[in-house]
């Protein structure tokens, strides 16, 4: 299928926007533009010294600058204490069409809590913020300023929990539980949360505070059980059963299942026929207990975990059961399975194309071939493994969008910063630039700013904006041909195929050259540090530490040369490599010696047990194709030898 006429972006209207940065012409005659980038860099060092003096005597020289209201809001923050609610609410309101307009709360409320500016605090914060610190610095207030029943009602929400908690709670905690309000059942209660949690040495601290002899009692068996679930059936015997008791019984079983769901299961059994034991309890237990032997093919115990999943009719429990039985090629199980799911859930694209495939299987050929012909024609990883299993060819909706220049005009300001941070390297700031517009305008206008930011070559933005606008069917917006020179000349070089990587970057990062995940991966294709070091030691590549990771070019290169690494660990084979590139090799290995081989490659990627992984290779396959029709790149969504191999 060819792309070529899905839209073309139009050359943006020089007279509205001239490389993105409008200034008025009397402006730009009083002082340059490179003029006025160095006086912003010289008013920041003002700023970093507090000296808002000298700011604002050159503040008048960049009105037309774009990036200047950004100064006005550093200059608020200098001693932001001693401003009052009402010139920090006037400020929220001047500057609602900044990004920075929603950060400047948070430290006006630190400062007034420092300052203990109690009345100021509640007189700016009207409700319960966001934010364990500054919820706590808000209930305090109330308890300043003689609110005691908020106070205190506020104080005990934010105390249970079974994870530690804020320091800056420690004032108002102190008052609560001086007034009596902190009980030995409230600490109890927390105990448990603790337990939940999986944190000892919470509930060792909190065991310390209990005052009554029974309750104390009890904190020293939740401790005892804590360390040896196990013994639950000797503590049901030997005290009465009472809500205390229950609570453990559901916390110990708990936990000795994420170790021995067999154990657990057998000390469900003791104590299910326990007085004033409830039916929810067993169901919830033996639900939780399920979920651990869902991978367990342990034929003593799958009676129970089927008879416990298709009482349940939990989609969750069905779905993971469902893909147990494809995992094992029982196609009339997988069909029965399938039939448990809720309706909705049944007629998915997903289980249709299972359904299909076990009508296959089952030389109901005509009945699956009709199902999987329903499915063909989408744009969905089963809908191209039906068009496969059929040999038809991939084909899929893939709508246009009509640039209208006029759509986006009244946002030629916020355009303005947002090109001239990415042209000062403020990349963080101009993708909150970009958030905060697309949050605030309506969907036409969303799909308009999409395709502006595809024309700027706004890559990553362009991706955002494609996804806010739900643009679901346009490819061009979605998958932008980013920095092609850079995974051509390292794909060529690795003999990987370039289309793969743009793939994974796609998938990794939305081609957010400056992304930094939650676990530390960086740059396009989210490298691990580690994994640096390790590939550029290995290849002796130039590397020179994390943050280099950011340079689109290195980070292609070590990403290729791993990539590359796992291809040739898995003989070629996309499906071990890309999951291997998620989860790890160790993780791709052990699920390899599981299915010992008796899979097909649909199969083996539907019974990957993590969904991320799943997801993760489903996407990039899907990926591929879009690419290749993109660029005109023959290929096939499976090669030859992916297709005929065993998993």
């Amino acid at each position: 299928m060819s792309l070529l006429s899905v839209f073309r972006l139009p050359k943006v209207v020089p007279a509205l926007f001239v490389c993105g940065l409008v200034f008025s012409s009397s402006s730009s005659a009083a002082i340059s533009l490179e003029q006025q980038r160095n006086l912003y860099d010289q008013a920041q060092d003002w700023l970093d010294e507090d000296d808002v003096a000298a700011y604002q005597k050159v503040r008048a020289k960049l009105k037309n600058y774009p990036l200047a209201p950004y100064l006005d809001y550093r200059a608020m923050l200098v001693n932001i204490g001693k401003k009052s609610p009402q010139q920090v609410r006037e400020f929220v309101h001047n500057y609602r069409d900044y990004p920075f307009s929603a950060r400047i709360s948070a430290p006006y409320l630190t400062a007034l809590a420092k300052e203990k500016k109690w009345q100021e605090f509640l007189a700016f914060q009207h409700h319960e913020p966001i934010g364990e610190s500054f919820q706590c610095d808000y209930y305090y207030a109330k308890w300043v300023t003689g609110d005691q029943k908020s106070a205190f009602r506020g104080a005990r929400a934010l105390w249970l929990k079974g994870d530690s908690i804020a320091d800056e709670c420690d004032p108002l905690f102190r008052a609560w539980a001086q007034s009596g309000g902190r009980t030995d059942a409230l600490i109890y209660q927390r105990m448990l949360l603790a337990f939940d949690a999986r944190n000892p040495n919470l509930i060792s601290y909190l065991a310390q505070k209990l005052q009554d002899q029974d309750m104390m009692q009890w904190g020293m068996n939740m401790l005892e059980l804590y360390s040896h679930p196990q013994r639950i059936v000797y503590f049901a015997k030997r005290f009465p059963h009472t809500s205390q008791l229950g609570d453990l019984i559901e916390l110990s079983i708990k936990k000795v299942a994420r170790s021995d769901a067999k154990k657990a299961r057998r000390l469900l059994n003791s104590v299910k026929e326990l007085p004033h034991w409830r039916e929810k309890q067993t169901h919830n237990l033996a639900r939780y207990i399920t979920l651990q032997l869902l991978h367990d093919d342990d034929q003593t115990l799958v009676q129970w975990r089927d008879s416990v999943v298709a009482a349940s009719k939990d989609p969750l429990l069905v779905q993971i059961r469902t893909r147990l039985a494809i995992r094992h090629a029982d196609w009339q199980g997988v069909k029965a399975w399938i039939s448990l799911l809720p309706k909705h859930e049944q007629e998915s694209l997903r289980w249709q194309y299972w359904l299909g495939r076990s009508d296959m299987e089952l030389g109901l050929k005509a009945q699956g071939t009709k199902r999987l012909s329903k499915v063909i024609g989408q744009r969905n990883f089963y809908s191209v493994a039906a068009a496969n299993a059929l040999k038809q060819s991939i084909h899929y909706p893939n709508h246009e969008v009509n640039y209208r220049a006029g759509v986006v005009a009244p946002y030629t300001k916020a355009l303005d910063r947002i090109d001239e941070l990415i042209k000062r390297d403020k990349i963080a700031a101009a993708k909150r630039e970009w958030g905060w517009l697309l949050d605030r305008v309506n969907h036409t206008e969303k799909e308009m700013l999409a395709v502006y930011a595809a024309n700027q070559h706004w890559y990553h933005l362009t991706v955002t904006a494609s996804i806010s606008a739900s643009l679901w069917d346009n490819i061009e917006l979605r998958f932008p041909l980013a920095h092609q020179w850079w995974f051509k000349f390292w794909g060529n070089k690795h003999n990987v195929d370039p289309i793969t990587l743009m793939s994974v970057a796609r998938q990794e990062s939305a081609l957010d050259a400056d992304a930094h995940s939650s676990v530390g991966a960086r740059g396009i294709m989210q490298i691990m540090p580690s994994t640096a070091r390790y590939t550029a030691k290995k290849y002796q590549l130039d590397y020179s530490g994390a943050d280099e990771l950011y340079d689109v070019g290195k980070n292609i290169e070590i990403g290729s040369h791993y990539f590359k690494s796992l291809l040739k660990r898995y003989d070629k084979n996309r499906i071990f490599a890309l999951a291997a590139y998620n989860a790890g090799p160790a993780r791709v290995d052990r699920w390899r010696s599981e299915t010992q081989g008796k899979l097909g490659p649909y199969a083996f990627i539907e019974s990957i047990p993590y969904k991320e992984t799943r997801g993760y290779v489903q996407n990039i396959l899907m990926f591929e194709v879009y690419y290749r029709d993109l660029t005109g790149t023959q290929g096939r969504f499976l090669t030859s030898m992916e297709t005929q191999a065993r998993y």
